[in-house]
């Protein structure tokens, strides 16, 4: 299963998941802008592509039943991929000039790529797909009313925990600063996460917090540092024990539905918080770099990441949606159900999602999570 990071989230797209869960209960090619349709830089290409693509990725997402319908229709065609170990490495990368045709990453870093003129839009008229992804979902992956971004996988972020070591329900994200639970709480490895947290905890805005409140934050973390059991970095790897439920060392943990979902076919007793703060959620897009010789070929494979063998997989198999909505409405597996909370539309009402925030507020995050970590 998946070794990888994800961003953390406050609401800016509620109806992204809320057509899902309704609908189950510059560059060397021409581009078009969503809804006028007008070509964004056509300019054709000269020479034959490449058939060839190089994909940066996470681990986990180069195994053939999450490009099936790409590999099926192109058998000839020469697919590589590089790897990203968190959305900050993935943007590195681009930056330094990796030679990837097409990117994956999450929420929240949609405007960096865009401003360094690392992507090119996307001729959604070439998309075969298309018509399957909800327009709120589409609206994640603009910028500035152009579709840079195919947005793909999506899920939560919450509270899990061991129903039989927590006496009663947890309803705040204050779970994880709790010293009930010492020595047996688990938060993933990521400074911009934390700070969300922080964030929901004490109703600061999180694209504007103040110096003084970044000071409070990295204090109330190194202080949980001694009540954390660990740091985790792969969902499937050392929160989840290889896809076989939550560690029963562990009875509170940051996590997201996949971890949830895996447990609950484990038969372990966990819950899933619906905190007051609400749920985080995140969306994952693909991008085509501005720099690629194969365009064409890039379109493909995008548009095929949405067809329905590739989409059931990652949903049946990581337990993440997909934002083809056609597959999620096919749903009916209960613990798929429950994990994505299909049956309850309400849960939107409390969902959070990842906002943009500029690279030095990024940067400061990832520099205070260090030093938590190494007080």
């Amino acid at each position: 299963m998946l070794a990888r990071s994800r961003p953390s989230g406050t609401t800016f797209a509620l109806l992204a998941i809320g057509s899902l869960l309704l609908a189950a209960c510059t560059g060397a090619s021409p581009s078009v802008a969503p809804e006028s349709g007008e070509p964004v830089d056509s300019v054709a290409p000269s020479v034959e592509e490449p058939n060839e693509l190089t994909v940066l990725e996470w681990s986990g997402y180069e195994e053939a039943p999450y490009w099936i319908d790409f590999a099926e229709a192109h058998p000839d065609a020469a697919v590589d991929f590089e790897f990203g170990i968190s959305d900050a490495d993935i943007l590195t990368l681009m930056e330094g000039g990796s030679s990837a045709d097409i990117f994956h990453f999450y929420t929240g870093w949609q405007q960096f790529y865009v401003d360094q003129g690392l992507v090119q839009a996307i001729d959604t008229s070439q998309l075969t797909n298309w018509d399957k992804v909800p327009d709120s979902f589409k609206e994640i992956g603009q910028v500035d009313g152009v579709q840079y971004f195919l947005p793909w996988d999506w899920g939560f972020t919450s509270i899990l925990y061991n129903t039989e070591q927590v006496d009663g329900e947890i309803t705040s994200w204050d779970a994880l600063l709790d010293p009930a639970y010492a020595g047996h709480i688990s938060m993933w490895d990521d400074g911009p996460a934390a700070v969300t947290v922080s964030a929901y905890i004490h109703g600061y805005e999180e694209t504007a917090i103040t110096d003084e409140q970044l000071v409070a934050i990295e204090a109330e973390w190194i202080a949980q540092k001694p009540l954390n059991l660990d740091y985790w970095t792969g969902e499937y790897v050392d929160l989840c024990l290889a896809d076989q439920g939550l560690d029963p060392e562990i009875w509170v943990a940051y996590a997201w539905q996949g971890c949830y979902a895996a447990s609950l076919y484990a038969g372990i007793p966990v819950a899933y918080a619906n905190p007051e703060e609400g749920r985080n959620s995140w969306v994952g897009l693909y991008g085509i770099s501005a720099a690629t010789e194969s365009y064409q070929l890039a379109l493909e494979f995008i548009d095929a990441k949405l067809a329905e063998v590739t989409c059931t997989n990652v949903v049946v198999n990581f337990y993440y949606g997909c934002t083809n909505e056609e597959v999620m409405a096919a749903v009916d597996d209960p613990v798929l159900i429950e994990a994505f909370s299909i049956d309850d539309p309400s849960i939107l009402e409390s969902t959070n999602f990842t906002p943009p925030v500029t690279q030095e507020q990024r940067d400061a995050w990832t520099l205070l999570w260090s030093r938590v970590k190494a007080s």
